[in-house]
């Protein structure tokens, strides 16, 4: 299952996490390989994954790959709003565009951890 996972973390621990990778890969030992995607703040990550972009990703998930238009006509909205959203969660990685054009979401699964300490 492609799986990704949406925590807040601030930079020390990323590259706390990363040399921690770093040196199992060069011991050739096994690391993660569930996608991470970390985001500064609640704030931000709130910013990206609004109600109506989590629909988005749902109805885009259900349907398989398509155009902006189409999934605009999926989700009752209007195009440039869906082609704004799409953008925006392309630019987060939780959207892919292939070379025809289609959009579609690569996960099957998006889990959110948050912590309260680090939400404020």
């Amino acid at each position: 299952m492609k799986e990704v996972r949406l925590h807040v973390s601030n930079l020390d621990a990323f590259f706390a996490k990363a040399a921690l990778s770093a040196r199992a890969i060069d011991a050739r030992e096994a690391v993660e390989t569930t996608g991470s995607l970390a985001f500064e703040s609640m704030e931000s990550l709130l910013t990206v994954l609004t109600a109506g972009r989590w629909q988005l990703l749902r109805t885009l998930r259900s349907n398989g790959a398509t155009s902006i238009r189409h999934l605009s006509h999926l989700l009752k909205r209007d195009y440039r709003g869906v082609h704004r959203d799409v953008h925006a969660l392309m630019a987060a990685g939780l959207v892919d565009r292939d070379p025809d054009g289609a959009i579609s979401v690569p996960w099957e699964k998006i889990t959110a951890e948050m912590a309260l300490d680090l939400a404020a």
